[in-house]
């Protein structure tokens, strides 16, 4: 590991960012950066790698007006241009994000160049959902500035991120990730320790286990488990998470007493009777759910009214937090000297 201290740039002081791979997340944080006035230097050796990414973007762009992210009515494509290696990309930016395909080989050996290719005082950031940031860090030479940025599709528009460090990451860079990301319009989370699938995965995860088991039980139909969600859990989770759930289900005795009135059953309750597998039996039967919940219609169709829908819904959901007891959560100062030296 490099133990020379580093000056970060301020967050605030980003210019551009090199977006390596451009599938749907890398486009996103494309759209997202565009969005928020920094240039982007692309690269993706994907056929047709380009002008999908600007096709991406342009039709992203409406819902990032709609949400006050982007100042103006068209994207402006100009200060999009790509290269033809990922560490050409490192060397022309501010700071990285990473968004190869989740096979540690190939991520392994892309962020080997970046770390080559980007000096020491630039940010490495990357979208991975499930490989740890240690991990990612042995192909490093200098690891210190490698930090998780995950973000949950459709990434230009949910606020989520979480960011999470390795063993060899600076304090200050995680600090530097989570103002970048307040920078961007997000909310990030900071995650305490590292897990294969992070933390939102695993609870977004634990659900889609129990639909399944469900689905394969026989307990309802593919569109009713569905509906459970949209209309019970959904509405609810807007506006809060599970555990301050939880906490309202006990009345005027909050946690202590939903625990002391109903703590043996929901400890049977979340215990798992299925632990499904998925056999080919199983895929097919999920192949019939998804055609069933969809209607039959097009993914394009579907992508395209969640994300008009996501617009209104976000912007609910801002409005109704002021209003929460406590006002907005996780609103940290931002006025931390996140460009002090990596040594202090």
């Amino acid at each position: 590991m490099n133990s020379k201290s580093y000056t970060y740039t301020s967050p605030g002081d980003i210019r551009s960012v090199a977006v390596i791979g451009t599938g749907s997340v890398g486009a996103s944080w494309a759209a997202l950066f565009l969005a928020h006035g920094l240039d982007v230097v692309a690269h993706d050796p994907g056929p047709d790698a380009e002008p999908r990414a600007r096709r991406f973007i342009a039709d992203a762009w409406p819902a990032l007006v709609a949400l006050g992210q982007a100042g103006t009515p068209q994207p402006p494509l100009a200060r999009l241009r790509f290269v033809a290696t990922a560490a050409e990309a490192a060397r022309a930016a501010d700071a990285v994000q990473e968004n190869i395909p989740e096979k540690p080989e190939l991520k392994a050996r892309v962020l080997a160049e970046i770390d080559a290719a980007a000096t020491p005082e630039k940010i490495i950031l990357s979208s991975t959902g499930g490989i740890t940031p240690s991990a990612m860090q042995a192909s490093c030479a200098n690891p210190e500035r490698l930090v998780v940025l995950h973000p949950f599709n459709p990434s230009h528009l949910i606020p989520l991120v979480e960011v999470v460090g390795g063993k060899h990451t600076k304090p200050e860079v995680i600090e530097w990730a989570m103002a970048f990301a307040r920078r961007l319009g997000k909310q990030p989370i900071r995650l305490n320790a590292e897990a294969k699938g992070h933390m939102t995965n695993r609870l977004q995860f634990a659900l889609v286990r129990e639909a399944v088991a469900c689905l394969i039980e026989g307990i309802a139909s593919a569109q009713d488990i569905d509906a459970a969600v949209r209309y019970g859990l959904g509405p609810r989770w807007t506006l809060m998470g599970s555990l301050l759930t939880l906490h309202l289900a006990g009345g005027n005795g909050g946690m202590q007493g939903i625990l002391a009135h109903a703590g043996k059953a929901i400890e049977e309750w979340w215990t798992p009777m299925t632990q499904p597998q998925l056999t080919p039996q199983v895929q097919e039967r999920l192949a019939m759910a998804a055609a069933e919940v969809s209607s039959g219609q097009p993914v394009e169709d579907w992508v395209h009214w969640r994300d008009e829908a996501l617009v209104g819904l976000l912007d609910l959901q801002r409005n109704v937090e002021r209003l929460a007891p406590h006002g907005s959560p996780n609103k940290e100062q931002e006025t931390q000297d996140y460009g002090a030296s990596a040594g202090r």
